[in-house]
């Protein structure tokens, strides 16, 4: 269990319900339509709502930014809201290890492999949603995730916003206090050894240049990340068939689109009159 203060499911109106373990989980029949925890070094929190949709939207939150910010965190209601899709909202567990830490790729602490266990868990919850496609989305660090995940699924599609995709090209401030909070990784060769031994960093190395999976990459052209990681990223992959772009000037700098212009690109590849075969064959 973790002694993180930052931690109050409380603070959401919903009902709870909490399994000692991933085999726990992983058993049950049925899933009820609330907050799911899976306990934990860090426990993980899940909100899942299954709508009876055909399609299933699995959402990441991007870093936590200002202080005495509380977990877990639950974002992207309003933009998938136009269609009401299945909805899996994913809260970072990684972030549980130290009160302080605000990024965590949804990756892995020393006690919680989660790169591993969470397309388990997803896979149960996608399948009981009972839907016939599943879009996984995030921005930012929420984005890593969002390109992650998704290749565990084929046909599923990725619509990362500003992702990183190469950790070791981030702010170095951020991947040490990462490191150090989730591995206790407090020289640089320790630091280095994490990010290659104890999980993906680099979706480079992922993907492996395939896509069986669809990405609608999404990215403001004032980014740095535009060099630091889309770029080095698309251009690891052998094919760009199932690979579109969406690219404008939104603000100088790491700046998402207005939650208007997100809710039109998210709410329409959610939209069940929106064929995505026919979507990246014809842009």
């Amino acid at each position: 269990m973790t002694n993180s203060n930052r931690r109050d499911v409380s603070r959401y109106p919903r009902n709870h319900t909490v399994y000692s373990s991933l085999n726990e989980f992983l058993g049950v029949e049925h899933l009820p339509s609330e907050i799911l925890s899976i306990e934990g070094a860090q426990p993980l929190d899940i909100f899942y709502l299954p709508t009876g949709s055909a399609t299933t939207v699995v959402s990441f939150h991007a870093a936590i930014t200002g202080q005495g910010a509380n977990l877990p965190m639950f974002s992207g209601f309003k933009v998938t809201q136009d269609w009401m899709p299945n909805q899996i909202f994913v809260s970072d567990p990684g972030l549980l290890a130290s009160d302080d830490l605000t990024i965590g790729w949804f990756s892995a602490t020393k006690e919680l492999p989660l790169q591993v266990e969470l397309p388990k868990v997803l896979s149960k919850l996608i399948d009981a949603a009972g839907g016939s496609r599943t879009m996984f989305w995030g921005p930012s660090a929420g984005g890593f995730a969002a390109l992650f995940y998704s290749r565990f699924f084929p046909g599923s599609l990725a619509v990362p916003v500003n992702p990183q995709t190469i950790l070791s090209n981030f702010n170095i401030a951020h991947q040490r206090s990462y490191t150090e909070a989730a591995f206790g990784a407090v020289t640089v060769e320790q630091h280095e050894k994490v990010f290659a031994t104890q999980l993906c960093s680099d979706l480079r190395d992922h993907y492996n240049g395939e896509t069986p999976n669809y990405i609608l990459y999404v990215q403001n052209i004032t980014d740095p990340h535009v060099n630091l990681h889309m770029n080095p990223f698309l251009d690891s992959l052998n094919s760009l068939e199932r690979v579109r772009t969406i690219m404008d000037d939104w603000g100088a700098g790491h700046v998402a689109p207005s939650s208007e212009r997100l809710r039109e690109i998210i709410g329409s590849m959610s939209n069940p009159d929106t064929n995505w075969d026919q979507y990246f064959s014809r842009n």
